[in-house]
């Protein structure tokens, strides 16, 4: 009877292959530590054969291996779960407790949020090989779906996280024996930070290495996943009645009262999911918790490949946008349905998420546009071009472009001086090209070019733009036109001819879906 199991598992079933073979008195159960990933692998390249057990990581790699293997699947969707442990992030104790984390647990939106300020300076997700890299994707996936109705919103805030992880590749084991290295708290932060791992995982580290640096570990709220370690029997051995009788034993062994307290003496959690003992005064595990998320059953198995391709195939992209915003006096109309809410009002509160669809070294810079008795120019710049996890003097850079954003006030009568705006734009944005990174322009509207001394034929504008056009130093227009007044032909124009976007809005409100729909297409362009 071969059974491959996942290496952090494979000590608990050669225990119960320990017992089935000394009551037999020879060797009849063999055990192989196995990763995942690796199984899967040689399986796909016909390099082995299938074991006639395998105890996964996860049931979501189950679904996983269907997708990838297609018709040469040798194991089901489900399995009988023998062990359990729950994601965590872990976290230098000494940053929990100065958050409060303990007491209102942080969800995914919170720690992306944190890791935007540097509050949390480095931020781990490993390779969705590991356990704890697949539990994490599909955590932070199912998080931003769960938070976002909106589909492309919630893959752009997947793809900030993305892009905010400072390490997709470092395996949590290696993490904690980092930890053992540094001196305090403050070089843990810094050096190695936090990262996701399997409650299991950092028990025992805790429990070996109690003089470590202490890492504590919280449970994202909201979307919870779990390891569940389902054991599958091939369908060549379910097929053979003498094979499935033997494995049927080895499933036995790991359920019985000596199965379950190996397997949580080793820090798993067993049927009754509760949690290990702790392994130190200031570390907290979790009650049994609903846990959320794709699983086996009936789930789509392509599901888990879509999530885990897009994180593993995610490129950085260094953006650098130049954000033009309308101040007209037209914002100022209120928005039907939003109980007397202006467009001026629904930009304010979007701008904070909105904000969170950037990667931190995104560039951004912002113009306001408009012409009335106080502003004489066409456009006034309100925040120099630089990157969001810069400064501004003493100010993070990011927090004066969300005060910039939600502090955005539209003169009553002011005119649109939308043409111009566009042309100096675009002279700037060339002036100060960045080589090897995405220059762009954002452009948010809700009228037309009129009511300025600025004004020109709508064939003279395009014409001028046109001209601006140089192919060394690509520069698209992505417009989002906000409102049902918007100039969408003249819009669409100026997308054609920059290869940019034009997406309407006309539904105020749901402006961050038009953002997000703009930055998804970039990133697929690109």
């Amino acid at each position: 009877m071969r059974v491959a199991a996942v290496p952090e598992f494979a000590p608990v079933a050669t225990d119960a292959a320990r017992r089935i073979n000394e009551a037999r008195g020879c060797a009849a159960v063999e055990v192989r530590a196995w990763s995942a990933a690796d199984l899967v692998g040689a399986l796909g390249a016909g390099s082995a054969d299938a074991p006639d057990v395998w105890i996964a990581d996860s049931s979501m790699r189950l679904q996983e291996a269907a997708a990838v293997l297609g018709d040469r699947a040798p194991y089901p969707l489900t399995g009988a779960s023998v062990a359990y442990t729950p994601l965590v992030v872990a976290a230098p104790e000494q940053v929990a407790v100065a958050q409060k984390w303990f007491e209102r647990p942080p969800d995914w939106l919170t720690l992306l949020s944190r890791i935007d300020d540097r509050t949390l300076p480095r931020f781990t997700v490993s390779s969705p090989r590991t356990t704890e890299g697949l539990l994490g994707v599909v955590a932070v996936s199912a998080a931003m779906a769960q938070a976002n109705a909106d589909p492309t919103v919630a893959a752009m805030k997947t793809f900030a996280f993305r892009s905010n992880v400072t390490d997709a590749e470092t395996p949590a084991a290696a993490l904690l024996t980092r930890s053992t290295e540094v001196a305090d708290q403050r070089q843990a932060l810094d050096e190695i930070g936090a990262f996701v791992a399997t409650e299991q995982a950092l028990w025992s580290h805790g429990r070996a290495r109690p003089e470590a640096v202490p890492y504590v570990p919280l449970y994202p709220s909201g979307t919870l996943v779990e390891a569940d370690y389902p054991a599958v029997l091939s369908r060549a051995a379910a097929a053979d009645k003498a094979t499935a009788a033997r494995a049927n034993e080895v499933l036995e062994a790991l359920r019985s009262p000596d199965g379950v307290k190996t397997v949580t003496a080793a820090g798993f959690r067993g049927p009754d999911r509760q949690p290990p003992a702790s392994t130190r005064p200031g570390v907290r595990y979790a009650p049994p918790t609903h846990v959320a998320g794709p699983s086996g059953g009936g789930s789509d198995p392509s599901q888990v490949v879509r999530m885990v391709t897009a994180w593993a195939e995610y490129q950085p992209m260094p953006f650098r946008v130049l954000l033009l915003i309308d101040g007209s006096g037209s914002m100022n109309e209120p928005v039907a349905g939003r109980a007397g809410k202006t467009k001026a009002d629904i930009m304010r509160e979007a701008a904070v998420d909105t904000t969170l669809l950037l990667g931190r070294t995104t560039e951004v810079g912002i113009r306001h546009f408009s012409v009335s008795p106080t502003q004489k120019g066409p456009w006034v710049e309100q925040v120099p071009a630089g990157a969001l996890d810069g400064k501004i003097g003493d100010s993070a850079r990011r927090d004066v472009v969300v005060r910039t954003l939600t502090g955005f006030k539209a003169e009553k009568g002011a005119g649109t001086p939308l043409y111009r705006t566009v042309l100096d734009a675009v002279v700037d944005a060339q002036k100060s090209y960045a080589p090897g990174t995405f220059n762009q322009i954002f452009l948010l509207t809700d009228g037309k070019d009129e009511d300025t001394p600025f004004s020109m034929p709508r064939a003279q504008f395009l014409a001028e733009l046109q001209k601006l056009q140089n192919p060394q130093k690509p520069l698209p227009i992505f417009a989002v036109g906000y409102g049902g007044n918007a100039d969408m032909a003249t819009l669409t124009e100026i997308a054609k001819t920059t290869g940019g976007l034009a997406v309407p809005s006309s539904d105020p409100a749901d402006l961050i879906k038009a953002v997000a729909q703009i930055l998804v297409h970039v990133r697929t362009a690109g």
